[in-house]
């Protein structure tokens, strides 16, 4: 996550009312995984005296500048339920700040004119209405080879990659993936898989991982770091 995903924090009881008020909060997400809000705090444990000395080492070097301590760095599935429930004015308004809401004239997102705080606030914005279209059990798969012929090697390591449309992360957590618009956690762009697949075991990939129609997949095998066989799948 870029630096502007964080939440910093000028003042020491500021911190405390938050971390407090953090520590028995849960997020439930769509998929059914669990965030503890305390988790993310980057120090559940700081005392006034770590706080002041802390403090005074910055300012022996820094003597003009403000001192202050990161509170938590959160991706957008935090940030939406941070919007909704959390009562802190000082969050609200570094929310509105990021994305575009209520007195703020810019945002770091791409939805400034959108005015998204205000739809994610108001149960409105995509990450609300947005609804999956996957085809499940009855997608069918077309593969088109690129390069090299059908290996089947235990030493193989697979990558996987959605190359059309774009948007599309994995979580290798619950082996998934997802768009932004989920509200999942996401692990990176690339699937990867070692030892054997057969076509059988990528048609029932397709469909445990229910994507829509037209979705286009890259496979790659490698060994040693020389890709042996490239193919895409295309939903259908």
């Amino acid at each position: 996550m870029a630096g502007i995903d964080k939440t910093y924090i000028t003042s020491y009881e500021v911190y405390d009312k938050i971390r407090n008020w953090a520590r028995d909060k849960i997020i439930q997400l769509k998929n059914g995984q669990e965030i503890k809000l305390i988790d993310l705090v980057y120090y559940p444990d700081i005392t006034l005296e770590d706080w002041k000395e802390q403090e005074a080492n910055y300012k022996k070097e820094h003597p003009d500048w403000q001192f202050d301590v990161i509170l938590w760095n959160t991706p957008i599935y935090v940030d939406v339920w941070l919007i909704k429930n959390c009562p802190f004015e000082e969050i609200q308004d570094r929310l509105k700040e990021q994305y575009g809401g209520g007195w703020s004239k810019q945002a770091f997102t791409e939805h400034n004119n959108e005015d998204m705080y205000e739809q994610i606030k108001n149960g409105t914005s995509i990450y609300d209405t947005y609804q999956r279209n996957g085809l499940g059990k009855k997608a069918k798969v077309l593969f088109k080879t690129i390069r090299g012929s059908w290996i089947r090697d235990k030493k193989l390591l697979w990558w996987i990659t959605i190359e059309s449309p774009h948007g599309f992360w994995y979580n290798k957590d619950t082996n998934s993936w997802h768009q932004e618009e989920e509200l999942i956690p996401i692990t990176s762009n690339v699937c990867n898989f070692n030892g054997t697949l057969t076509k059988k075991n990528i048609v029932n990939l397709i469909k445990k991982w229910d994507l829509p129609k037209d979705v286009v997949l890259r496979f790659e095998a490698s060994y040693d770091r020389y890709i042996m066989h490239e193919f895409n799948v295309i939903v259908k």
